[in-house]
């Protein structure tokens, strides 16, 4: 069976029986491959996993069992591929699911809950940071953007790391975790405070307190604090090492700490935090250590400084600087 035929089967009926846990073995490997495939499709998985956890959260308030809605409503669902009717597409599929759990939970309130979910906290040339309805705190750097519900399900609270680079201070709850979702993978905490960064491809996460678990493509690794991960976003591959520095808090707290830092690094964060280019013009430069704090100081008086420490000269081009 090729690519296409095969999920041309992953319809609406297929994944109510896989949330349900009542979809075989064959069944539930061909929906995973299928979310693994494309951040689209896991977008789409995710929509629909939370219209399910919405009426679940109503069926608890209004004392009615949510599996049992799910059950009439794929059993309504059946009834309906019996006949000739075009099958449910796309993002209309979502509504009219959507409709048949307010019919059967009773729900102008679901409707208008999940018709209200989509926030988003945006940063475009400056920090950003704002608090959750959780009490959680979320700190943009610079050109990031997040996602999240106006009001968190009772099952889990998830947020989407659309782009750019985030710190979280997440308020405990072990009842309701606290879930990213960055492209393929998903970083799962419980209460903890980490920082996590998309780029070229790549995801970092970096923990400071308490203990965050990196799912993707089936596969888990937990990160304590002190410790480092990077995932490949397109092949889902996980690496673990000990994070070597704390120039990464530099856009919370304002400051470069330097421990015995390499040039290279310093550079790199340097060309983020200035958007600018600064390129290291001899080999034996790169690894010369740094040992120092900057705060609050420009640019300038930086490279003066490195200037002074290492006896290199600082040499301007048009937009280019180069250390040598």
């Amino acid at each position: 069976m090729n690519r296409d035929a095969e999920y041309m089967n992953i319809n609406d009926d297929l994944l109510i029986s896989y949330l349900l846990n009542e979809a075989s073995a064959q069944q539930r490997k061909q929906v995973e491959k299928w979310r693994a495939e494309q951040s689209a499709n896991e977008r789409r998985f995710t929509e629909f996993q939370l219209i399910w956890e919405q009426s679940a959260e109503l069926a608890f308030n209004g004392k009615r069992d949510a599996k049992e809605s799910l059950l009439r409503l794929k059993s309504r669902l059946t009834q309906s591929n019996a006949t000739p009717t075009t099958k449910f597409k796309n993002r209309s599929s979502w509504f009219s699911i959507a409709a048949a759990i307010i019919v059967l939970v009773s729900g102008t309130w679901i409707y208008t809950k999940i018709l209200n979910q989509e926030q988003q906290i945006s940063s475009v040339d400056q920090v950003r940071t704002d608090t959750l309805s959780d009490g959680s705190v979320v700190t943009l750097n610079k050109k990031s953007l997040i996602i999240y519900p106006k009001h968190f399900s009772d099952a889990q609270r998830l947020v989407t790391l659309s782009s750019g680079e985030a710190f979280f201070k997440i308020v405990p709850d072990k009842i309701k975790p606290f879930i990213i979702q960055s492209g393929n993978v998903k970083i799962r905490v419980v209460g903890t405070s980490f920082n996590v960064k998309s780029s070229n491809n790549l995801l970092e996460v970096i923990v400071e307190t308490g203990i965050v678990q990196v799912i993707t493509n089936g596969k888990m690794m937990s990160l304590r604090p002190g410790e480092k991960g990077l995932i490949n976003i397109e092949s889902g591959m996980p690496t673990k090492t000990n994070n070597p520095d704390q120039l990464y808090k530099w856009y919370r707290s304002k400051k470069f700490i330097a421990d015995n830092t390499p040039l290279w690094r310093m550079v790199e964060v340097l060309n983020e935090a200035y958007n600018t280019h600064i390129s290291i013009g001899r080999k034996e430069l790169k690894n010369l250590p740094l040992n120092t704090t900057f705060s609050a100081q420009s640019l300038d008086e930086i490279l003066d400084v490195i200037s002074r420490t290492f006896k290199i000269t600082v040499e301007k081009k048009s937009d280019q600087i180069i250390l040598k």
